[in-house]
C-alpha cells in the first residue's frame, strides 16, 4: 500500500509538471496585455476561489485551524509570491529558455538547503540532482544571455520555490489539512500581489485591454497550475521527500518543449532532447533512491 501511494505521488507530480510547463509559455503571452503583479494577482485569486466556492464554504472546513498551520500557510504562501512575482517580471528581460533553466535550478538549491538545515541526502539522490541539472542546462539551450536583471530576479524565483518546497515539507510531515494549507497560500499571494498591483506602476488589479488569451492564461493557471497544482504538492510530500518532488519539477521545460512541437510544430534541436532524456533519467534514478518509499533523510552527524 505504501509503494502504492509513493507511486501515485510521483504520477500526479509528473502531471502538475506537464501543465506548468505548458503554462510557463503561455505566461509570455499574457504579459504582453498585462502586468506581472496583475497576472499574478489574478492568478491566485482565481485559484482561492475556486478552493472557497468547492470547499471552503463548509464551517467544518475551518474546524481545528491551529495558529501553526495558519502562519505555515501565510509564510508559504510569502514564498510563492516572492517565487512567482519574480519569474514572471523575469520573463519579461531573458528568453523562456532561459528563464526555465534558471527556475530549474531550485533542483540544485534544495538539496544545498537540507545540508545547511543540517538533514543529509542519499548519495544517489545528490547524484540524481547533479544529473537533473546537466539536463537543464543543456535544456536551456539559449541564444543569449539574456539582460542581467531578468537573470537576477528568475534566481531568485529558483530560491523562493526551494525554500516554499522544503518549509511545506515540513508543514505537510504534521499532517496539515490538505485543502485548506493550500486555500491559506493562495489567498496570501493574492492578497501580496494585490498590494504590488494597487502601488505606482503595479498594473492595477484589472488590466482594461488584456486578451482574450491572457484571461484564459489566469483561468488555466489559477485553477489548474495554482489551486491544483499546489495541493497536490502539499499530498504528495507525505509520501515523497522535497528532493525527489524538486528531481520531477526539473521535468517542466521537457514537457515546455514537447508541446511546442506538438502544438505549435517547433522543432527543437538535438541537444534539448538529449537535456530531456537525462532529466528522465535523473527522476528515476532519485525514484530508486528509497526503493522502499523511505523518504526520510540522515541527520548529519557534522
Amino acid at each position: 500500500m505504501l509503494k502504492s501511494r509513493h507511486r501515485m505521488a510521483r504520477l500526479v507530480l509528473v502531471s502538475v509538471t506537464a501543465l506548468w510547463g505548458i503554462t510557463f509559455s503561455l505566461n509570455q503571452v499574457a504579459l504582453h496585455s498585462m502586468g506581472a503583479a496583475t497576472l499574478t494577482f489574478l492568478r491566485f485569486s482565481v485559484a482561492s476561489l475556486f478552493l472557497v466556492v468547492g470547499f471552503g464554504l463548509r464551517r467544518s472546513f475551518w474546524a481545528n485551524l491551529s495558529l501553526g498551520e495558519l502562519l505555515g500557510g501565510l509564510v508559504t504562501g510569502a514564498l510563492l509570491f516572492g517565487g512567482y512575482l519574480t519569474q514572471t517580471e523575469g520573463q519579461r528581460y531573458i528568453s523562456a529558455s532561459l528563464a526555465g533553466f534558471l527556475t530549474g535550478l531550485s533542483v540544485v538549491l534544495v538539496p544545498l538547503l537540507f545540508l545547511f538545515l543540517r538533514r543529509r541526502p542519499t548519495n544517489l539522490q545528490l547524484g540524481a540532482t547533479v544529473i537533473a541539472a546537466v539536463g537543464l542546462f543543456l535544456l536551456a539551450n539559449p541564444e543569449g544571455h539574456g539582460r542581467l536583471l531578468g537573470v537576477v530576479l528568475v534566481l531568485a524565483c529558483a530560491l523562493f520555490f526551494a525554500v516554499q518546497l522544503v518549509v511545506v515539507e515540513h508543514y505537510s510531515s504534521t499532517m496539515v489539512a490538505v485543502v485548506r494549507f493550500t486555500l491559506l497560500q493562495m489567498v496570501t499571494v493574492a492578497i501580496l500581489a494585490a498590494v504590488v498591483a494597487v502601488a505606482p506602476r503595479g498594473g492595477g488589479l484589472f488590466p482594461a485591454h488584456a486578451s482574450r488569451e491572457a484571461w484564459a492564461t489566469v483561468i488555466i493557471n489559477g485553477i489548474g497550475a495554482s489551486a491544483l497544482g499546489f495541493m497536490a504538492q502539499t499530498w504528495s510530500l507525505r509520501w515523497l521527500n522535497s528532493i525527489e518532488i524538486s528531481v520531477i519539477y526539473s521535468l517542466e521545460p521537457v514537457f515546455a518543449a514537447i508541446v511546442a512541437l506538438v502544438a505549435l510544430h517547433q522543432v527543437e534541436g538535438l541537444q534539448v532532447w538529449v537535456g530531456g532524456i537525462i532529466i528522465v533519467v535523473a527522476m528515476l534514478l532519485v525514484s530508486i533512491a528509497s526503493p522502499n518509499g523511505d523518504t526520510t533523510l540522515q541527520e548529519s552527524s557534522t
